[in-house]
This record gives structure tokens, C-alpha cells and sequence, in this order.
């Protein structure tokens, strides 16, 4: 299921969290990149964060050259092409898979699959998996 109908012309397109949203509402969207960014602005300023984060691509891709915390910290979350929650509503610790396009949808992507929690309604972010790869025939 793709956004539902009018979600997004409710917003503007700068508004919107994604283009395309799946099995969430744009509010539970801009929650899960809002976090995310809190977490790269906690690394950045030297705080400490807890969660498990690993990147990888293609062997042949220069990006297994970044280690996985430079990587996150250039997750550019303003070209996010699509979210979906991976998890059924109302699981414990929901899984969202993110595709972010930096370069447009010819150039290699990055897919994010992010786990959290959302503990008396603070979000925290169990685990960040990215992978860099090919384009999305999109």
C-alpha cells in the first residue's frame, strides 16, 4: 500500500518525509527520520549513542572503503525516495526500511533498514543496517 490517498498533497512536497510511504502515515515517517537525525547530530557533537550500526555494498564499490559511522554520518536524509515499516502495527520493536536516492534514481542508492523502540513514547533507535547498492529499477 503506498501512502494513503491525499497524504502527502496534504503537505507540501518539503514537507513530506518521503515521496512514497508504505504501511505508515507521514507523522510515524517524519518520527523515524526525526530520529535518525538526532542520532547523527549526537555523533557529530562527540555524544555518546547506543545502538548497532553496520554498512556494507558491493566488493567492488569504493563505499566499503567508509567505515560504517562516516557513512551514517553522511546519510543524506533529504533524499528520501521511500519508507516503509517492514513489521506488522503495533509491534514492540518495529523494523523501517529507507531508501534514500543523494545522486537521483540513476545513480547507486542507499537502503536503510532501521529497528527502534518506541519506549513510553521515546523513540530510540535499536539498530541502523545500510547498504549501499546499484539503482532501484524505480
Amino acid at each position: 500500500m503506498l501512502g494513503a490517498p491525499g497524504l502527502l498533497q496534504a503537505q507540501s512536497q518539503a514537507d513530506a518525509p518521503a515521496q512514497h510511504l508504505r504501511a505508515l502515515d507521514a507523522a510515524e515517517a517524519s518520527r523515524v527520520l526525526d530520529t535518525l537525525r538526532q542520532e547523527q547530530a549526537k555523533l557529530r557533537n562527540g555524544q555518546k549513542t547506543f545502538f548497532h550500526l553496520s554498512s556494507g555494498a558491493p566488493a567492488s564499490y569504493d563505499q566499503n572503503r567508509i567505515a560504517p559511522r562516516d557513512a551514517f554520518l553522511a546519510l543524506d536524509l533529504d533524499h528520501v525516495w521511500r519508507i516503509e515499516r517492514k513489521s506488522p502495527e503495533g509491534e514492540v520493536f518495529p523494523l523501517y526500511e529507507i531508501t534514500v536516492v543523494p545522486d537521483g534514481h540513476n545513480a547507486p542508492i542507499w537502503k536503510v533498514d532501521v529497528q527502534m523502540t518506541w519506549a513510553n513514547d521515546v523513540a530510540r533507535i535499536i539498530e541502523v543496517r545500510m547498504f549501499y547498492g546499484p539503482p532501484a529499477p524505480f
